[in-house]
């Protein structure tokens, strides 16, 4: 027997704009990472990274993460079953935008002195570090990142894995260029400010 739905969900299952709306959006923010993909490719036009990552952006969309769409980029981007080294952009359906170095293996014990050195200089203010125990999720609850706090020591090349992401809300959707480029040009300025990326 089929369940009845609540009169909102009828006003939705009957509006086919719904979806077309969706799917644009979808589109949309495909297209502003394409863009975003050439001005981090801009970026690192002067510096050599990790010689086993890929300078070509992977941008990839689904339908379900925790229920909801969401669009992601990588670039730039080295994943192995023990070193990732990922800059990730990431759009997730009536959440945020936000921006994620991730980072394992190899890479993590390379740039630990790296993120350390700039945790104690403040440069990560309003950033959140990972505390999960699976590095795939996204979400920004209490279990998966916390704040950063300069004063702290986080220890990391010690840690199971290392991510660092900032966030921006939906609503700041004009500001969005702005954020990305800046912060991505803060992780790059992190990664190559202490010790050199071959």
């Amino acid at each position: 027997m089929i369940s009845s739905l609540t009169a909102y969900e009828m006003q939705l299952v009957t509006d086919p704009q719904i979806l077309l709306a969706k799917n644009n959006i979808i589109k949309v923010v495909y297209k502003r990472f394409g863009d975003l993909a050439s001005r981090y490719q801009k970026e690192l036009e002067d510096i050599t990274v990790e010689s086993e990552a890929s300078m070509s952006a992977k941008i990839s969309r689904g339908e379900n993460y925790k229920g909801l769409p969401y669009v992601i980029m990588d670039y730039p981007r080295h994943f192995s079953k023990t070193d990732v080294f990922a800059i990730r952009t990431f759009f997730w359906w009536g959440n945020f935008f936000s921006i994620t170095l991730q980072l394992s293996g190899q890479y993590q014990s390379k740039y630990a002195n790296n993120i350390e050195g700039a945790i104690r200089h403040d440069c990560f203010s309003g950033w959140f570090i990972g505390n999960s125990a699976n590095q795939w999720e996204h979400h920004f609850e209490t279990g998966n990142y916390m704040p950063v706090e300069k004063d702290k020591d986080y220890n990391v090349d010690k840690l199971p894995f290392l991510k660092l992401a900032k966030k921006i809300p939906l609503g700041k959707w004009d500001e969005i260029d702005s954020f990305f480029t800046g912060n991505f040009s803060l992780l790059i300025k992190v990664l190559t400010s202490y010790a050199p990326i071959r």
